[in-house]
């Protein structure tokens, strides 16, 4: 089954977090280009702006270390943000998406 990589940032300002939201919609589209099939989403906590999560599904180990690998490229300007970071990480176990 998947894997799933949810990480959350807590950034010292709003301005930080919003960097962060635009280099992330910076990966997503030059991800286009390439041939990884990627499955993320970032999202902006509503009542704490400066704090951002990020939730990244990966295939399997292997599709995970080759996206990580390919996403290293655009790791200097985020870490230069120097956010609080808490990663969780676990296989999906189950699994469902019923749609309306």
């Amino acid at each position: 089954m998947s894997i799933i990589r949810l990480t959350v940032r807590t950034f010292q300002s709003v301005e930080h977090a919003n960097m962060f939201i635009v280099m992330s919609e910076k990966i997503a589209n030059e991800s286009t280009n390439s041939n990884l099939k990627i499955n993320m989403k970032v999202i902006q906590n509503v009542d704490q702006k400066n704090q951002v999560t990020s939730i990244w599904e990966y295939e399997n180990e292997k599709h995970m270390k080759k996206l990580r690998n390919y996403l290293s490229q655009f790791n200097s300007i985020p870490n230069s943000l120097s956010p609080k970071e808490i990663a969780y990480e676990g296989v999906v176990k189950v699994s469902a998406n019923n749609k309306d």
